[in-house]
């Protein structure tokens, strides 16, 4: 397998990026072709990772502004085939979404994702350097919260800064000593006045919500509870790592400016 990265350019290739998000995301959430067409030719972003001809990956972000007027890459959508979602596919895509907007004179790329997937925050964090400190509710509901049985879509909101991170990762041995702000599911976050601290996640809340979603339900509201007092702390998450068979720690640190 020889993947290519580069823009997406046909209309074939468009109804491909169309058609691969209804496969990983469903139809409620597919951003439409003219939407993608409309964004590529006005400063946005559709690139694709290609196997030959065929669409295997894309991303797609356009121009956007922060809350206090800085310019941003604001990057909306990434998905990969399921079937290659351990092929490195995703970081090359966000790396190659990095070189565009550096190529714009932008020093920062936003998006979200579900905190509680792992493999999401592993490629975010660890592998890519971003860093969360705005947790964001119900992002794409259901509203009410709860309605059909379906978990309220809470995402991380990550920030991802193309020159440098205005905040460090730890050293090893502090975060390996750090504290837990969740050490049970059944009790309120416990915040800590050390400098680092650590929450974890499920390794599989995938399989969870299918096989056990009372549980995933608690993880939800129990997650949200502590990423919030956290980040009402000051702290923010700057890694996340796989430590056991069961779980994922995300890193936070204290961050004052």
């Amino acid at each position: 397998m020889q993947i290519t990265i580069r823009p997406v350019a046909t209309y074939a290739e468009y109804q491909a990026c169309y058609q691969l998000q209804q496969l990983v995301w469903g139809a409620e959430f597919a951003v439409p072709v003219n939407l993608l067409v409309t964004a590529q030719r006005n400063g946005g972003l559709v690139l694709g990772a290609f196997d030959g001809d065929e669409l295997v990956g894309f991303v797609f972000g356009f121009l956007a502004r922060t809350s206090d007027g800085r310019l941003k890459h604001a990057s909306h959508m990434a998905a990969v085939r399921p079937d290659l979602r351990d092929a490195r596919i995703g970081e090359r895509l966000k790396r190659a979404q990095r070189e565009f907007a550096l190529a714009q004179d932008l020093e920062l790329m936003t998006w979200t994702y579900d905190p509680l997937l792992a493999r999401n925050a592993h490629l975010n964090l660890r592998k890519l350097g971003a860093i969360c400190r705005t947790y964001m509710r119900n992002v794409y509901g259901p509203e009410p919260e709860l309605r059909d049985g379906k978990l309220p879509t809470d995402r991380f909101q990550v920030e991802w800064w193309l020159v440098q991170s205005p905040v460090a990762r730890p050293p090893a041995d502090q975060v390996t000593e750090a504290p837990l702000i969740n050490p049970a599911l059944d009790v309120p976050p416990v915040i800590p006045a050390e400098p680092v601290a650590r929450l974890r996640i499920p390794l599989d809340f995938e399989a969870m919500q299918q096989q056990d979603p009372a549980t995933a339900k608690e993880w939800r509201y129990h997650f949200r509870a502590c990423a919030e007092a956290a980040f009402a702390a000051g702290y923010v998450a700057v890694d996340f790592a796989r430590v056991d068979r069961f779980y994922g720690y995300y890193t936070l640190v204290r961050h004052t400016s």
